[in-house]
């Protein structure tokens, strides 16, 4: 791994809250991140396990219930000192905000924070400052829903208009489905907040990812996913890409600055998703924190920038700049399967080399991942975007053989 020496202020006086985690092996790396930023206490559904020698102290508490959110972190800071708030889950901003604004946090802007918590209010202000998006409408019942389908035409995609899980988006092809769909987004939305209807964008699926820099936000990754054809009508990150030297950057680099130029997003890590159309690119989703730790890793791997540090650096008010060293392409294919049939050969564990290019990362136990079961990731590194494609798939290719000859 590519790390560098960071050029930051002193360190945080206070604790460090994170808001959830996930799998070991996905959120490990980023832990340790953030433990070397400062204290941390961790906020989470369930009592830490793995977790556990990263943390100065844990709470636990429902992450969908925001005062209850809070008041953990008031009985924490009875007796300790909170310097600032830190989630990786659009579906906790909210918790996120109510600590920002209890304990006078540094935080994002109001717009920004709209935005995350609201597809289209986003839409609205990038559409009122001229970036071009995906246009999200806004509906409440399935009446308005098919007035936005005729508007935006078939396929579709009907979303949360404020996710309360990953993974909720529904692709849409006809009316025959529209209803199911719009059920589906329905339970999956906060309470009162609705759901949106957007095009089904043609183009590259991309996403930029942002970092301080001496002269504001700078680009300085791009990944590109794939979608699991197991999981449709969801729309599930099969494989993921990250390639240094990205020919894409000069297409999304002037629509992510106008993106966050209208949102008021000034400093600290954001993310910037988008599809980069015939007509080109256009904005998906923005938010001001990263949402996939283990791509803070894969970013962090081939451009020597650590997000993952500068965001809980940045949720304190403090700075950390990293120096750039680009180098090569790195990538992730998820493990995943709407059964319950093992993906994984007996001897998973004892096997971590698949090929000489590519790591296996089985986890100790499966868990659920939109409409699929996630059983392990393959990590593999290269030259470029298609020399990571072609490693993933041949290292996928021996785990089915090992499997299915086991």
């Amino acid at each position: 791994m590519n790390t560098h020496a960071p050029h930051r202020q002193d360190r945080p006086t206070g604790h460090l809250v994170v808001l959830g985690s996930g799998p070991q092996a996905e959120w490990e790396h980023a832990l340790q991140r953030l433990a070397a930023v400062g204290p941390l206490l961790l906020i989470d559904a369930d009592a830490p396990a793995w977790q556990r020698p990263h943390l100065a102290d844990s709470r636990t508490a429902n992450l969908l219930d925001p005062p209850r959110v809070l008041d953990e972190a008031r009985k924490f800071a009875a007796t300790q000192p909170i310097a600032g708030v830190l989630t990786l889950h659009r579906a906790h901003v909210r918790a996120a905000a109510l600590l920002r604004q209890v304990f006078a946090l540094p935080g994002p802007s109001t717009a920004m924070t709209e935005a995350t918590m609201l597809r289209h209010r986003a839409a609205q202000i990038l559409t009122a400052a001229g970036v071009d998006n995906s246009g999200a409408i806004h509906a409440d019942s399935y009446d308005q829903a098919l007035e936005a389908a005729h508007q935006v035409g078939f396929p579709l995609v009907c979303k949360p208009a404020s996710p309360r899980t990953r993974y909720a988006a529904r692709r849409v092809t006809g009316i025959p489905g529209l209803a199911e769909a719009l059920s589906a987004a329905t339970a999956a939305t906060w309470p009162g907040t609705g759901t949106v209807i957007e095009p089904l964008l043609d183009g590259i699926e991309a996403t930029a990812y942002t970092a301080d820099s001496p002269s504001g936000p700078k680009v300085v990754a791009i990944s590109h996913a794939t979608f699991d054809p197991q999981a449709e009508p969801a729309l599930l990150p099969l494989e993921i890409v990250v390639d240094a030297d990205d020919v894409c950057v000069p297409a999304v680099e002037d629509t992510a600055s106008r993106a966050l130029s209208a949102l008021g997003h000034r400093s600290g890590p954001a993310q910037i998703r988008m599809r980069l159309t015939s007509t080109g690119p256009r904005v998906v989703s923005v938010t001001p924190h990263l949402t996939d730790p283990l791509l803070g890793t894969l970013i962090e791997q081939v451009t020597g920038i650590d997000l993952i540090s500068q965001a809980g650096h940045h949720a304190c008010g403090q700075t950390f700049l990293t120096n750039e060293n680009h180098l090569g392409a790195t990538a992730v294919r998820y493990l995943q399967s709407p059964g319950t049939t093992p993906l994984l050969p007996p001897n998973a564990a004892t096997l971590p080399h698949v090929t000489p290019y590519a790591t296996l990362q089985p986890y100790p136990a499966e868990h659920r991942v939109g409409l699929l079961r996630r059983s392990g990731h393959l990590l593999v590194s290269g030259t470029d975007y298609p020399q990571c494609v072609a490693r993933l798939r041949g290292a996928a290719a021996e785990i089915r053989s090992a499997r299915l000859s086991a």
